[in-house]
């Protein structure tokens, strides 16, 4: 089984866990909620827009149907994901005959040239093999952006102690330790709330502080699991490479003039939600050390 299998199959897993919980799909979905990529909701409508990389939980693609584009086209390898994501949207009061979802690779994206108003490409590229791949897949969305269309790229956090040293040695231990790679893969907020409270009771059994359960459980919830499993299983993860210099490149040599960064405050409502502030606040020294380059996200027009 090739690499790009392998995470498609991981993601199928994650994806329908985000979906059958309303919560964390909602957290999601929220990050979209009001995003327009600076373009207007008004600019949307009636336009032709491609999903490249969907996922099947669709908080993406939900975001765009409801700016009223005309055909929203969503694309993922193999066919497994599409009954789950047809699901998940007809959930969300998405109208399924503006949606057009087929299988898709991100390297060979079986569209015409210069045929969407609007692609997003949203945080699959960092999950190819290498840099030369992840300038072939920037390239394929590229191709099959029309001429004065928009392209949209997320990438994930470049540089800084959490991805560059602290995820990478998670994931080699996660690689090399039986153990610690069956306690990751059976994740869920049951195991964790097992977990805390064998930490509240061991803590009052030996007179320790009070612990309140209650908040933990909070801190530490489903979306948290599905979060560590993003970060930890996939068998690549390139964020580190994709540095704002890396990305602006990309765009100049596919044809693409007004290259703009997008900022945007992510609402967390797990542990996570202490350091949003360090995410946004990008020139922060605590954040430098952190987060490096800060999340990159970047929209620019075709030539």
């Amino acid at each position: 089984m090739d690499y790009k299998t392998i995470t498609r199959s991981l993601y199928l897993k994650q994806h329908s866990r985000i979906s059958d919980n309303d919560k964390t799909f909602n957290r999601i979905f929220g990050i979209y909620k009001d995003q327009n990529y600076g373009l207007g909701d008004k600019w949307f409508k009636n336009k032709i827009v491609l999903d490249a990389g969907c996922g099947n939980f669709g908080a993406l693609t939900v975001r765009l149907s409801k700016l009223g584009c005309h055909s929203v086209y969503a694309c993922d390898l193999g066919k497994k994901w599409i009954k789950p994501m047809r699901k998940s949207l007809k959930k969300r009061g998405v109208n399924l005959k503006n949606i057009k979802l087929k299988d898709g690779d991100i390297l060979k994206l079986n569209y015409p040239k210069n045929f969407f108003d609007f692609v997003a490409n949203n945080g699959v590229l960092p999950h190819l093999k290498n840099k030369n791949e992840i300038k072939r897949g920037f390239a394929e969305g590229a191709k099959v952006c029309k001429k004065g269309g928009y392209y949209f790229t997320s990438f994930g956090v470049s540089g800084g102690l959490v991805q560059s040293v602290i995820f990478p040695a998670v994931r080699n231990f996660y690689n090399t330790n039986k153990k610690f790679k069956k306690f990751i893969d059976n994740l869920n907020h049951k195991e964790i709330s097992k977990i805390l409270s064998f930490i509240v009771q061991n803590s009052k059994k030996n007179k320790g502080p009070k612990l309140d359960i209650n908040y933990l459980k909070e801190m530490f919830s489903e979306d948290f699991c599905v979060f560590l499993h993003n970060h930890i299983q996939a068998p690549y993860w390139l964020t580190n490479e994709c540095t704002k210099e890396f990305i602006i490149k990309m765009y100049k040599a596919n044809g693409f003039t007004n290259i703009k960064r997008i900022k945007k405050f992510v609402k967390r409502t797990d542990i996570r939600k202490y350091f949003a502030p360090l995410h946004f606040e990008r020139e922060n020294k605590v954040s430098k050390i952190l987060y490096g380059q800060g999340y990159m996200q970047f929209i620019a027009q075709k030539k």
